[in-house]
């Protein structure tokens, strides 16, 4: 429940520092009855053990990657270089992810993001502990970076484990997202010569890409017609499934769902009462901001907040609870933002710093509320696998709420410090109210998690230490993801604007909200980290919060590098540069969101299910509301992806098709598979 941040904060800004048009095409270079999983008996494998460590040798697999990079003399020149993935079952039970460098600094960030969000999306898909592997990831290449081989690492990663080959004569490029989807690139006409000089013959492009532009004459070009002008076939994929079957000739195990995206009556109930009660609060704000003496221009903001009012009325009319409860929330949270705004710079300009300060100190208290709410998700215990995934979006918003805070802190330090002019005190006054508003709502949203989401299911948990591995996992793809957003997206916009890759992310910050959605979550992260003690509930709510970086941060890169959003003067996203490309992420995300969702049907994840259904209906919106759409079903996505790795599913898919003693070493579904030294894993 994240979006209120996305869509509200330039509505309720009224000041802003615009960039300029943001268009980045990036660069790469060189229930009751609980029966948890099925036992590993009944899913055939056999007995882990020694003979199972021994079979269970390292595995290479090499990949053909493709780039582009900028010669003084020639221009744009693709390349194509043989990179290897190489996974070995762990001798100490720990995940490594490793990168073979030929220069110092010869990996940029991007590439090291795309390696780490291939362990994670892979181990999910795979259902293995990544504990039980070491990865090395060696680009082939001297000096590169981009994004773009993202979902070739991925292919490499799965075809290491499941022991399948990849043909030598394709290539592919595109970046590979959080629900295992395909996403749009640059230079790809320049990668396709450098394909054909390298003689290969095939190479797979985004299935939304079609056209690119040519960076040697600037026109846009079809490239499949282009790639048979220099020689080569181009075959757009979308998702990882179709990319693995192509490159390797061997399906990738696909588990089929069955069952509809459909709420529980008793979730729905909830949230419509939830809903009503939320447009009660927009009322109330709604009628003190009328009666203020003074409202500095923050009408415009009660305006945004009474069209989100008006659109939640309408889906309780629809019968849409989950969409109803998220405008009302959003109406809600901005009406009471501009009342407390308005509040605090009748403070200000009345009683001066000094009773600023004041309000803002008693407005801190809402800290106590926070630790409050942490302490009850600590004791709340999960009894089923659903349960785990309620608990862990009540972290994510718990985690966004620590953010906010702390934020809040921060901007109200500036005070008494800073030389300010008026507009410059509002401005900051307006953040500070927003985010401590903002931050009581996801407080309330932690909450709504539990009483929404507890008591479905019929998986009981996994192991303890399963989830800590996913969750440590996911962790590290979100930090690396982070990283990459700072070299593909904001290192560009400082060098183009003569400003400091930290004033650049401090600008974003402040500005877009998926940005700092992330950042929230990447500090919520930390905090849980370093005081939560007890587990399950730690790694928890590491993986909640590790989760909702991972797709706010994903659609960051997404947003700016692949589609290439434009943005207005108050930084409001009006358009994209890849339209098409849009529309098809939107259609892969929401039919890859429906059939995960599927495939758990019978566990009914309430998480999931709220943000498959609020994608739908942000689907319809403008820029922004497209882009939550995306973020929404990513979400959705990642949730049942959870789900289905707790409750085995996608061990149970793989395990019928014959599958690798190196899958077999890390099969989460495999009692005892991977445990201990003793074990002897052979390199």
């Amino acid at each position: 429940m994240h979006l209120v941040r996305s869509i509200a904060l330039a509505a309720m800004l009224p000041l802003a520092i615009a960039l300029g048009t943001v268009a980045c095409g990036g660069k790469d270079g060189n229930k009751d009855q609980r029966t948890g999983p099925p036992p590993a008996s009944q899913i055939e494998l056999p007995t882990a053990g020694p003979s199972a460590a021994a079979a269970a040798a390292s595995n290479t697999v090499e990949v053909t990657a493709l780039s582009y990079m900028e010669d003084s003399r020639e221009g744009p020149i693709g390349s194509a270089h043989t990179a290897r993935v190489t996974v070995r079952p762990s001798a100490a039970g720990e995940l490594k992810v490793s990168f073979a460098e030929s220069e110092v600094g010869g990996i940029g960030a991007m590439w090291k993001a795309a390696g780490w969000t291939a362990v994670a999306l892979s181990s999910l898909l795979l259902g293995v502990d990544p504990r039980q592997y070491e990865f090395t990831i060696d680009p082939g290449a001297g000096l590169i970076d981009g994004p773009s081989a993202g979902g070739l690492t991925t292919i490499g990663v799965l075809a290491a484990i499941l022991g399948h080959d990849v043909r030598k004569d394709a290539a592919m490029t595109g970046t590979i997202n959080p629900d295992g989807s395909i996403g749009p690139v640059g230079g790809i006409p320049q990668k396709l010569e450098g394909a054909a000089k390298a003689d290969k013959t095939l190479v797979l492009v985004p299935g939304s890409q079609r056209f690119d532009t040519d960076l040697k004459t600037g026109q846009s070009v079809d490239l499949i017609e282009f790639g048979e002008s220099v020689g080569v076939t181009v075959q757009p994929v979308t998702t990882v499934y179709e990319a693995y079957e192509i490159l390797t000739g061997a399906p990738l195990p696909r588990p089929a769902g069955s069952g509809t995206a459909q709420l529980p009556p008793d979730a729905f109930n909830k949230m419509k009462a939830s809903a009503i009660e939320l447009l009660s609060r927009y009322d109330a704000a709604l009628n003190r901001f009328v009666a203020l003496p003074e409202t500095f221009g923050y009408e415009e903001t009660m305006l945004y907040a009474g069209q989100v009012a008006a659109d939640a009325e309408s889906a309780l009319k629809q019968g849409l609870a989950a969409v109803a409860y998220e405008r009302a929330f959003t109406a809600a949270s901005t009406a009471e933002t501009a009342v407390l705004a308005a509040d605090l710079a009748i403070s200000y300009l009345t009683g001066g710093i000094d009773t600023l300060i004041s309000e803002l100190n008693a407005l801190a208290a809402v800290e106590s509320r926070l630790y409050a709410t942490t302490e009850r998700l600590e004791a709340e215990p999960a009894r089923s696998a659903t349960d785990i995934l309620a608990l862990s979006d009540a972290y994510s918003n718990t985690a966004i709420a620590i953010g906010l805070v702390f934020s809040a802190g921060e901007l109200a330090q500036i005070f008494g410090q800073v030389p300010l002019t008026e507009d410059e005190a509002l401005e900051i006054v307006f953040e500070i109210a927003a985010n401590y508003s903002e931050a009581d709502f996801f407080l309330d949203a932690a909450a709504n998690d539990i009483t929404y989401g507890f008591g479905f299911g019929q998986s009981l948990p996994p192991d303890d230490e399963l989830i800590t591995a996913i969750a440590e996992t996911v962790r590290r793809a979100a930090d690396a993801n982070l990283a990459m957003v700072d070299s593909v997206v904001f290192q560009p916009q400082a060098d183009a604007a003569g400003a400091t890759l930290d004033e650049v992310k401090g600008f974003f910050l402040r500005n877009d909200g998926d940005y700092e959605a992330a950042m929230h979550a990447t500090r919520g992260t930390l905090y849980f980290s370093n005081t939560l003690k007890k587990e399950p509930q730690k790694s928890i709510a590491v993986l909640g919060s590790s989760m909702a970086a991972w797709a706010e941060s994903a659609v960051v890169v997404a947003k700016y590098y692949s589609l290439r959003a434009v943005v207005d003067d108050g930084f409001n996203v009006v358009g994209f540069g890849r339209e098409r490309s849009l529309s098809d992420m939107l259609d892969l995300a929401a039919d890859r969101a429906a059939e995960l969702i599927t495939l758990v049907a019978d566990e009914e994840p309430v998480a999931a299910l709220y943000y498959h259904e609020n994608a739908r209906a942000f689907r319809e919106g403008g820029g922004e509301s497209k882009i939550g759409a995306l973020v929404y079903n990513w979400q959705a996505a990642i949730l049942a992806e959870a789900l289905a790795y707790f409750n085995g599913t996608f061990d149970r898919a793989i395990s019928t098709t014959g599958p690798s003693s190196l899958w077999e070493w890390g099969a989460a579904g495999l009692s005892g598979a991977g445990d201990g030294d003793e074990q002897g894993p052979v390199p």
